[in-house]
This record gives C-alpha cells, structure tokens and sequence, in this order.
C-alpha cells in the first residue's frame, strides 16, 4: 500500500501532540515534514515541542521552523490552556537534533511540488504558513491534493463570541487559505465538540500506551485541574470523570484518517471575517447560497466514534 504523504503544520499543543501521534502511528500515514507555527505558546516553544516530539517518536522527518507572529493582528497564544511550555508541563527528552534551514512555507512547496500534486496538509494552528506558501508561490495550490484543518465554527467560539482561537490568531491567513482553491476538509469547533471523551475514557483509552504513557497521564492531570478551577469559578463541583473534554486537533486527524471509512461531511462556500469589530476571526458558511459561490469547504459533521478512539488507542499502542 502506497501511503499518503502528508506535512503536519503544528504548533503543539497538547491536542496536536494526540493528532501528531495519531497520523505518525497509521500505516496510511508518510509525514514528509512538521513545520510550526505561533499559537498555543510562542515559536521557540512550538518549535522545541515539535522537535522533542519528533525525535521520542523515532520520526524521520525534518521540522522547519515558520511564522512567529500573525500576518496583520497581534500575537496571542494559548498558554493558559496548555501549559507554558504547551506540553502540560511535561517535558519531553531535550531534542539532539537540529531545525531545517528552511522556511516553513519553502519546505511545504518543494516537498508538495516533489510529491506531484499527491501532498495533503494536517494543519493544527493559525494558518499563517499555509498562506505565506499561498502568496509566494502562485502555483502551490496545484501541488496540495488537501487540506485538513481544524480550525473555524459554523456557530459559536471559543476565545471571542464567534471565532475559533486557530482561525482568531490568524483571520488574514484564514481567508487567504480558504480562496485559495486548495481543497479544504474542516474540522470545525463543533465537530470538536461533538466527540469529546470523558476522562473515565481518557484514562482508558491512555492504558495501551506504555511509552507514552508519563505524558497522557500528566495531560489527563492537567484536563482535572482545569475542571477544577472551572468549577470553583462558577461555585459549582463536576463529576470529574465523567466531564467530557474535545480533543479538537485529534479530530483533524481523524477526519483524515477516516475519510474513505466513515467521515460525513457537507458542502459550503465559507469566508473568513477579518474586519468585524465583534466579528473578527469568524468562519461565515453560506448555508443559503446567496453569494452563489462555488463550495470551497467540506465541513466534517459526522465520524464513527468508536473507529475514532480506536485510532488513539491504536496510534498509542504503534510506539510501544
């Protein structure tokens, strides 16, 4: 079986490092490169994870470095969600190895032009690398046979009242990506949503790593603090194991692993806001065709749950 090659644009992240583990643990699955990006924590930090990562994997990929800041707002990351380090304040063995002297957006257009239009992009974080590999390379859409993003909502948000944080750390990258005409297969905040894993779940689901397990175990203690101080904000106490946290990258990964099995997905022509006052970052589904575009989006709306956390389990199992 001829397997797919792919580039993980990451910036991990304790939900990109399930997804990383994920598609570096399927037969299907060739990762050509990680590059890395702003978002969860800062460069230098999303760099260090990915290369940390890369190399307790046993990975034989190159990581380059891309974009440490957005293309037109200001930086923000994702720190108090993740830990300053991104990893829950685990620290994976120091990376011997060193970056690519590459940009992000080079590696991506001279491994995707090399692959003959086969190359399909996982994209974790802001999509600022994506839209720089756009904009400097004309004929880059022609190489990429698809991308899959998790990033955007087609209703609510999560770091403002409507924007996802991937795509409200970057809406100009966003947009420049979604006009793009690369083929693009969303996993959205809903759809992340909709298959979140309880931590009685988690807890067995992380039983078949061995390896790994010192990680998912410090991930699973960081998910209870964070229940525990939700609920001490609002004066209120949650069965903890039973609360159900969204692996929203993983769900990137799945919907490409699942793709020919049992992902369901509908078509919208989509936009990015980039100018609203209160609208900045949102993610804007035609549903009523009035722009009579084109559909540029398969928005992910359904997976087989089970297939889902058995692609977890069985990725933590691979590296043992």
């Amino acid at each position: 079986m001829n397997k797919i090659p792919v580039i993980i644009d990451t910036d991990p992240g304790i939900d990109d490092t399930i997804a990383i583990i994920m598609a570096a643990g399927s037969e299907k699955i060739d990762i050509k490169a990680i590059t890395t990006t702003h978002g969860n924590v800062g460069l230098e930090g999303t760099t260090k994870n990915a290369m940390a990562l890369k190399e307790f994997l046993g990975l034989e990929c190159p990581v380059a470095k891309g974009a440490a800041k957005p293309m037109i707002v200001s930086l923000k990351d994702a720190s108090y969600v993740h830990g300053e380090n991104g990893l829950a304040g685990f620290e994976l063995p120091r990376p011997k190895g060193t970056v690519c002297e590459k940009a992000a957006w080079d590696v991506m257009y001279d491994m995707a032009k090399a692959a003959g239009g086969q190359m399909r992009l996982l994209v974790l974080g802001p999509m600022t690398n994506v839209a720089l590999a756009v904009l400097k390379y004309p004929d880059f859409k022609n190489y990429i046979k698809r991308i899959y993003m998790m990033g955007g909502s087609r209703s609510y948000g999560n770091h403002s009242q409507y924007a996802e944080f991937n795509i409200w750390g970057d809406p100009h990258a966003c947009q420049v990506v979604l006009q793009s005409g690369i083929p693009i297969t969303m996993a959205d905040l809903q759809f992340g949503s909709d298959y979140g894993i309880s931590v009685k779940e988690l807890r067995q689901i992380y039983s078949h790593a061995k390896k790994l397990k010192p990680m998912m175990d410090a991930f699973i203690a960081h998910d209870i603090k964070r229940v525990e101080r939700k609920g001490k904000k609002y004066g209120c106490r949650y069965d903890v194991e039973s609360f159900e946290f969204a692996i929203y990258d993983a769900t990137a990964a799945a919907a490409m692993l699942l793709e020919d099995d049992s992902l369901e997905t509908e078509d919208y022509y989509v936009v990015c806001e980039t100018q609203g006052s209160q609208t900045e970052g949102r993610t804007i589904f035609d549903y009523k065709n009035h722009m009579k575009k084109r559909p540029n989006v398969q928005l992910a709306v359904k997976m087989d749950r089970q297939k889902y956390i058995r692609l977890i389990e069985n990725a933590l199992a691979h590296f043992e």
